[in-house]
């Protein structure tokens, strides 16, 4: 296991002020979301679903690369196509023979590709 004590001590000022996402969506029309409650990316073909602190889950037709450039990329790390995750909700890395996982505040996990996993090891250690 990989300790992340280091990504997660604490919210630094970068984290806090950077420019909110603007999201559409038909119930509440465009909304800014605060990108330090954004907790994971994953993508659903040319559509991602964003999952926020409180629970809220929305869908954007937005690719992950669009968001990938959106995000700060000292908080936001991309685990495999599928995937991009706020490093401050990591709970635990498991680095298994498998698949390497990252586990999260929120209970879910989720597989790391072999080509992150290299520079991902670099990045927690």
């Amino acid at each position: 296991m990989t300790s992340l004590l280091s990504c997660r001590l604490t919210v630094t000022p970068e984290l806090l002020t950077w420019p909110p996402l603007r999201i559409y969506s038909k119930e509440d029309k465009t909304q800014l979301l605060p990108v330090a409650d954004l907790i994971c990316l994953e993508s659903d073909r040319n559509y991602t679903w964003l999952q926020w602190t409180n629970g809220r889950r929305l869908m954007a037709p937005y690719t992950l690369k669009r968001f990938q450039g959106l995000l700060p990329p000292a908080w936001f790390i991309r685990l495999n196509r599928h995937t991009i995750v706020n490093c401050r909700f990591v709970e635990r890395v498991e680095d298994v023979i498998e698949a390497p996982r990252i586990y999260l505040t929120n209970g879910r996990s989720f597989a790391v590709s072999r080509r992150q996993w290299v520079e991902l090891r670099k990045w927690f250690t």
